[in-house]
């Protein structure tokens, strides 16, 4: 037996949490990805010898890795190639860095694409700081570079989110924010983009909205990558999977464009159609996206903290004396759900104030927005985009066949997982 196969059969237990074609970061179903890949590739292309390794921390219990540490390496001597999770011999290229950090760009789909990698970077280490992820090396060949960057991508596409909610939760410290969500109904996430991303954001969105005309627009979505790329915050998703269950889809993706005046919006709550009394878990969930510094005179949302516990819209002159305007930085967010009650409060301040909503409901409900599948936008994506529309789940999967069983299975095993994980923030 192989030293791979002996790595391997160390860790039989880890659980089968993805659908068959997916795989999560490091596991052992991507490391037998990667060699599939880079066999073939290796085999179809002339390339001098190279090694690479790639070591990360703090990975979740459930991989199994002892020491909480995994490694994997690829070295190719000019004719075979070896993928293993031993330590080369004077390595070319060598990464190190934290889990939740390394997944972070391992998702990012577009390593040969001008400014992509950068852009993930910057944001990277915003959130996760500058000891996050180390590079040393480099490949002398452009083959050599060109072939990983392809392998990049590749693997970014089949790439899952981590399943460990706990553990994820920890690593983007948002371990109080969950609680808050739980006693207050809402939470905020402060600096959760660049301000630099805010701004492209915002940018994106006003062009967006002007061009349709009115002062709001649905389906951002398919307005432009950095919307794209926003969808998919990982901290933001960590307070959504943590309240509305993994395989939460998105209800809709709006943009709101407005001057100063009074607000638009009333005291209301987001829970259309849903009898009274509410569920005592959450159905739907938003995060309001600020691309501009949110102070009382901006126009920022107001929340009356607790008001998800009365399980009911509010009534015709509700006591609301206890609201709170929502103040944080450009490029934070703030989540409600619950069905806190909230309105849009009145803008003083000169200028626009551009905000994206990005609504989800438990996946079990239909969304505001219909869905609409773009093969090319999920091909650019990791698969957590795909989950968010539905793709990873068995509803609207019915044929003539039957139901979609696979996918059922999947996702109750996600969730038990997630549910079971949960627990542990507790």
């Amino acid at each position: 037996m192989s030293l791979d196969d002996l790595v391997s059969a160390e860790r039989t237990s880890q659980p089968n949490l993805c659908l068959p074609h997916q795989c999560e970061f490091l596991s052992d179903q991507w490391l037998d990805q990667a060699r599939i890949f880079l066999t073939a590739a290796t085999a179809s292309r002339t390339l001098p010898p190279f090694s690479l390794v790639e070591r990360f921390r703090n990975t979740p219990r459930h991989l199994g890795f002892e020491n909480n540490l995994a490694l994997w390496s690829a070295t190719f001597d000019g004719q075979q190639l070896r993928v293993s999770r031993s330590q080369p011999n004077q390595p070319n290229v060598s990464v190190d860095g934290d889990y939740q950090a390394g997944l972070f760009v391992a998702q990012a789909v577009g390593a040969s694409i001008p400014d992509a990698m950068g852009r993930t970077l910057a944001e990277l280490y915003h959130l996760f700081g500058d000891d996050a992820l180390h590079s040393t090396g480099t490949f002398n060949d452009p083959e050599v570079t060109r072939l990983f960057a392809d392998f990049h991508d590749h693997m970014a596409r089949i790439t899952v989110e981590n399943p460990d909610i706990s553990h994820r939760a920890q690593a983007f410290a948002l371990n109080n924010q969950i609680q808050h969500i739980k006693e207050q109904g809402y939470a905020v996430i402060k600096n959760a983009i660049t301000e630099e991303f805010a701004d492209e954001v915002r940018e994106t969105s006003q062009r967006a909205v002007s061009a349709h005309g009115g002062n709001q627009l649905q389906w951002m979505l398919y307005q432009g990558l950095p919307l794209e790329r926003l969808a998919q915050n990982a901290p933001l998703m960590t307070l959504i999977d943590a309240t509305l269950g993994r395989g939460a889809v998105i209800a809709s993706l709006s943009a709101i464009v407005r001057g100063p005046g009074p607000g638009q919006i009333p005291l209301h709550n987001d829970y259309s159609m849903i009898p009274e009394p509410y569920p005592d878990f959450a159905m739907t969930g938003v995060g309001v996206w600020a691309l501009e510094d949110w102070t009382p005179a901006s126009g920022p949302t107001w929340i009356v903290p607790g008001s998800h516990l009365t399980r009911r819209a509010p009534r015709p002159g509700e006591d609301v004396s206890q609201a709170v305007p929502i103040e944080m930085p450009k490029g934070s967010v703030v989540y409600f759900t619950h069905g806190v009650w909230h309105w849009q409060g009145d803008r003083s301040e000169a200028g626009e104030r551009v905000t994206i909503h990005a609504h989800f409901n438990r996946g079990i409900l239909r969304g505001l927005e219909p869905k609409k599948i773009d093969p090319q936008m999920l091909h650019r994506n990791a698969p957590r985009l795909g989950e968010m529309l539905g793709e990873d789940d068995w509803f609207d999967k019915l044929d003539a066949h039957g139901r979609d069983y696979a996918r059922a299975a999947h996702m109750a095993r996600l969730q038990k997982f997630t549910n079971d994980r949960l627990a542990a923030l507790e």
